[in-house]
């Protein structure tokens, strides 16, 4: 019976083995992902750059947070991008380097006499200027 023993024990040694295998594997496997986005991310950081220096247009810059740093818009500022072709919160936003929301909150707040007006519903909002 010994002999039965020694065979399930070295049975469950060999599994145990394999699933510290299995484990190591895993574990570098999510490493090598690791540097591939990393390596990713990088490559579009240089692609914005290239971007940015072929139609003058400056890149947007992220703060470590990847939020957008807190900027204050004037109605003028909404104004004028909306003249420029922008027709929504995000596209405003954009080209005044602030969030969508603080644009949105601005025209709400002050829209009305800067005479904003809005079209649409959801997917073909559209924002223009009387």
């Amino acid at each position: 019976m010994s002999n039965s023993n020694t065979g399930a024990t070295g049975a469950t040694e060999q599994i145990e083995d394999l699933q510290r295998q299995i484990e190591q594997l895993k574990h570098r496997a999510v490493l090598e992902l690791k540097v591939k986005l990393a390596e990713a991310r990088a490559n579009v950081v240089d692609l914005q750059a290239q971007i940015a220096k072929l139609t003058g247009e400056s890149a947007p810059e992220k703060t470590p947070s990847g939020r957008k740093p807190r900027t204050s818009v004037t109605i003028q500022q909404v104004v004028e991008a909306i003249k420029g072709g922008a027709t929504n919160y995000r596209t405003i936003a954009n080209k005044l380097g602030t969030s969508a929301a603080t644009v949105a909150k601005k025209i709400k707040a002050e829209g009305k006499a800067a005479k904003i007006t809005s079209s649409g519903q959801k997917a073909s909002f559209k924002l223009s200027v009387k």
